[in-house]
């Protein structure tokens, strides 16, 4: 069997969404309303693809991305998340298909396909792609009441720490992403990292609608902490996350992590997936108190000798310095621009 793709358009909405419902793989990543978020507030060309067996209309597979600039030329790639790979139909000659996307990019471009150990996809290396490990994700089932999550999954420390921030009065409650974003700009400002402009997240809260949900956790009634999380199907996944430095005695990222776990658990969400995270990091150990299981990440590159392109060591290497140079980094103006072109 042999396959062809072509660039999906605002004509293919309605038969790729019915694919991405249909997926059992199908992330929020992979969704018509993030990438029209998306698309809208960074302008990126779309190069999403549908794949169809040569000859015929239906499609096999759809590939999300898109092509974006930079300095050594086009990455094609679904940026700002952590899933950005195909999703095929069963039967369907995965390497062959791989083969068939994997063309396009250009002279100086290269295709970044993100997978994980759960999704099944395979045939990479057979298609000529070269890998690129960058972290983890941790995802927790939740298809159980909470107090056994809490008993059997989260450790004692973060039980402790929970039960400090309840009696120390940190009350959790929803929220729209713009009484978040102060919150998290803070955050980023903190960190010396290039922010989401704010208008990013009004519109992917517009497109997802009750599949996206903020909570602020506040003490006193001053916000000091919130979480960002995307749903789809039976998945929640915790997008982003904020708080203040100075609240952290109160632990308001234990308290809104149990409280986005026991929302979960009480409306029929069966994962929890924290994001990535880097082993070895305190982000990750932070991730790791709430239990579930780890899952291996890489990008997949090609050509195969790009794959330089998706590692997200030089971030790590360059945090140091970000945080001396925040003031500029995050710039309103400066900060939505340089985030524009990094697509970890």
């Amino acid at each position: 069997m042999t396959y062809e793709s072509q660039s999906a358009t605002a004509e293919d909405r309605d038969r790729w969404r019915e694919f991405v419902a249909d997926h059992p793989a199908a992330t929020v990543f992979h969704t018509w309303e993030w990438l029209r978020a998306v698309g809208d507030a960074f302008g990126y060309e779309p190069a999403s693809r549908i794949v169809t067996e040569r000859g015929t209309d239906d499609p096999v597979g759809v590939v999300p991305g898109f092509s974006i600039p930079g300095i050594g030329g086009r990455t094609v790639v679904n940026p700002f998340c952590e899933y950005g790979f195909p999703l095929l139909a069963d039967g369907v000659d995965t390497v062959a298909v791989l083969r068939e996307i994997g063309g396009g990019p250009g002279r100086l471009g290269a295709r970044i396909l993100k997978d994980a150990g759960w999704t099944g996809v395979s045939g990479y290396n057979a298609a000529g792609y070269g890998a690129v490990r960058t972290g983890e994700a941790i995802r927790l089932d939740t298809d159980r009441a909470f107090d056994a999550v809490r008993e059997r999954s989260f450790n004692g420390e973060a039980r402790r720490c929970v039960r400090s921030a309840v009696e120390r009065g940190v009350s959790v409650r929803p929220a729209s992403v713009t009484e978040y974003y102060p919150l998290y700009l803070a955050t980023m400002r903190r960190l010396g990292s290039p922010q989401f402009p704010e208008d990013f997240f009004v519109d992917l809260a517009g497109e997802l609608g009750d599949d996206l949900a903020v909570f602020l956790a506040e003490h006193d009634g001053t916000p000091i902490g919130g979480i960002l999380m995307l749903d789809f199907g039976d998945t929640r996944m915790i997008w982003s996350n904020a708080s203040r430095e100075a609240a952290w005695e109160y632990h308001p990222n234990y308290r809104l992590y149990a409280a986005a776990i026991e929302d979960a658990c009480a409306t029929g969400i069966d994962v929890v997936d924290f994001g990535r995270s880097r082993p070895g990091t305190g982000v990750h150990s932070f991730k790791q108190q709430f239990g579930g299981e780890s899952m291996p990440l890489a990008s997949f590159v090609t050509p195969p000798h790009r794959a330089n392109r998706a590692s997200l060591e030089g971030y790590g290497r360059v945090a140091g310095i970000a945080e001396r140079l925040s003031p500029v980094v995050t710039n309103p103006v400066v900060g939505p621009q340089l985030k524009r072109f990094i697509h970890e």
